[in-house]
This record gives C-alpha cells, sequence and structure tokens, in this order.
C-alpha cells in the first residue's frame, strides 16, 4: 500500500479563486495539498498564492508547463526547452521566498498530437527516435539531480498507457509517446487513470462497468512499477485543457474510484481538478468524498471488455517496443 496522501491538480481555477480564505481552509481541514499549474511569465501572482496557501497550512506543489506552441507539457520533443524553463521558475519563486518544495513533471505528448491521438488518429502514435528519448531523459535526470540538489522533490504525472509496457521491459509506449518514465529516481510518480476520460474516449464502445477493472489493474500495476512512489490521479470533476474531456456523473463515481483505488493498494491520491470541483457545489461534497471514502473490500470483477482492453494494449506495446527496437 502507498503512503497515505491527498493531492488536488489547480489547473483551470485562477490563482485568486485558489487563494479564496474558504477554499484553502476547506483544503487545510482535510489535509488536501495543492498541485498549481506555472506557465511561463511573471511569477508574482504564483508566488502570492504560494504564501497564502503556506500560512493557511496547505501543502503546495509547483506544476510547470509551456505554452500550448511548445508542447504544454513535458516531453522529447521539448525536454531542453521545459528543463530550463523549470530552473528558471524555482529561481524566480526562491527570489521571492517561496521556494518549492515539490516540482510536478507533467509527461505527455505535445499537446496538438495528443488531441490528434485521442480522435483516434493512431497513426500519430510511432515508434519515435530512441536518441531522442535517451536525450529527453538525461535533461529530465539531470534536471532531477539539481532539484534536489537545491532540497525540492520531484513527481511525474505518467500517461496509463506507458503501464502496458510493464517493469521488466519498459519502452514500447514510452517511446511511442516520448515521456521519458523509466530509468529516472522519481520521487512520486501518479499514473492519471482518469477514469471518466477512459469511458468518453472510447465513444460508446466502454462503459463505465467496464472502466471500474481497468481502474483497479491500473493501480495494481502501478504499484508494481513503482513500488512505495506510486500515485494516482483520479478524475476528471471537470474538463481540462483538452476542452473536451467527459466528467463524473457526479460525486458518487468519484466515492467509487477513490475505494477502488485505495482497494487496489495505492493511497497516495490526486484529484482533478480544483476548477472543476469549484464550478459544481457544493464544493466540499467532492473534497469529502476524495478524502472519506474507504477502500473497497473486493476488486470490481474483469469485463469481457476491460479483459479484452488490456490484452490488446499489452501486445501493442510489445509490438511498439519491437519495432523500436529493430529501427532504432
Amino acid at each position: 500500500m502507498s503512503g497515505h496522501r491527498r493531492r488536488i491538480w489547480c489547473e483551470t481555477a485562477p490563482y485568486a479563486a485558489i487563494a479564496a480564505p474558504e477554499v484553502l481552509s476547506a483544503l487545510a481541514r482535510r489535509g488536501i495539498e495543492i498541485i498549481v499549474a506555472a506557465w511561463p511569465g511573471p511569477v508574482d501572482e504564483l508566488a502570492h498564492l504560494a504564501a497564502r496557501a503556506r500560512d493557511a497550512g496547505v501543502g503546495v506543489a509547483i506544476w510547470p508547463m509551456l505554452a500550448d506552441a511548445a508542447g504544454r507539457w513535458a516531453s522529447a520533443d521539448n525536454a531542453g526547452t521545459f528543463s530550463a524553463f523549470v530552473r528558471k521558475l524555482v529561481a524566480d519563486l526562491a527570489a521571492r521566498g517561496v521556494k518549492p518544495s515539490e516540482i510536478a513533471v507533467d509527461l505527455e505528448p505535445p499537446i496538438d498530437r495528443m488531441r490528434k491521438l485521442l480522435a483516434g488518429r493512431l497513426h500519430e502514435l510511432h515508434a519515435g527516435s530512441g536518441e531522442g528519448l535517451a536525450r529527453a531523459r538525461g535533461a529530465v535526470a539531470e534536471l532531477l539531480r539539481a532539484l534536489r540538489g537545491d532540497g525540492v522533490r520531484v513527481s511525474a504525472a505518467v500517461v496509463p498507457l506507458v503501464l502496458f509496457d510493464g517493469a521488466a521491459r519498459p519502452g514500447g509506449f514510452e517511446r511511442a509517446l516520448g515521456t521519458p518514465v523509466s530509468g529516472i529516481a522519481w520521487d512520486h510518480a501518479s499514473v492519471m487513470v482518469y477514469s471518466s476520460l477512459v469511458e468518453g474516449y472510447a465513444r460508446g464502445l466502454l462503459d463505465r462497468r467496464d472502466v471500474r477493472p481497468l481502474l483497479a489493474a491500473s493501480c495494481r500495476e502501478a504499484a508494481l512499477r513503482f513500488g512505495g512512489a506510486a500515485g494516482a490521479s483520479l478524475g476528471a470533476v471537470g474538463t481540462g485543457a483538452l476542452g473536451d474531456e467527459a466528467v463524473y456523473r457526479g460525486v458518487a463515481e468519484l466515492s467509487d474510484d477513490v475505494a477502488i483505488a485505495r482497494g487496489a493498494g495505492i493511497d497516495d491520491l490526486t484529484l482533478f481538478d480544483l476548477g472543476g470541483v469549484l464550478r459544481r457545489p457544493p464544493f466540499e461534497a467532492w473534497l469529502d468524498a476524495f478524502t472519506e471514502t474507504l477502500p473497497a473490500p473486493a476488486p470490481p470483477r474483469p469485463t469481457a471488455k476491460s479483459l479484452a482492453l488490456v490484452g490488446a494494449g499489452i501486445g501493442l506495446g510489445r509490438a511498439l517496443g519491437a519495432w523500436g527496437r529493430l529501427w532504432g
């Protein structure tokens, strides 16, 4: 079982809304930490939020993101640019007296490519360059060493497809997506097992009965892959950067996901996202479901579709890995 922790991604809520006394108080009472998105540009408002949260007793991690034109998330396409941005961001915040205790590195393909993949354009999923991924892994590993040397922890947000690669021979999906996950000693790795997104992007091929066992299987695999550093990101309560994400129908689905994840051995959970929570009042009901739900006594029963999807994912991961090894 991973250690007990509750955090919430903060991407769509304005800094002022996050810093509202009633919001910080509600988070502090429940022991929920915040992971706050940060883009290139002035950091004064972010520094103010970090100070307000610290004073309210709410832990803060920073979630760096580039402009969409630069890919938004960290990947083999922009690892050098991303690393330089993070170093400057940490220095700028430290100069204002709010050096981050943790940086969250969101490892996903560039946003334009991600949109194409989710629209079913699977030819955008290619073996990629092993050399490019190796360079990106080196850049990210060097960033991690530098931040740790400065007393800053580094966590990763991980696309769940990389779990199909397996711990023994990672690389198929990781390489195809261009996300350098393996070979890096992350302090924490949160797999983005967003059940509502899986159901939504399946476009009717899967329903909630199918995604529930997929969530349990993903959490078990994450625990095997990352050990005590494993975590799970659950959601979604509201839409995010893509704009078309399917969301929970209600609080009960969040409670169900928390129970499944905890029953599968993951108790370090992060919710996506605070903006969605605040847009769907009463917001405290979402926070209570996130923090008070007990582990499920038994895992969900696999369905024929969930078993078929896992088998297909493993097979495709192996094929991508073999293709990459053949063609470099």
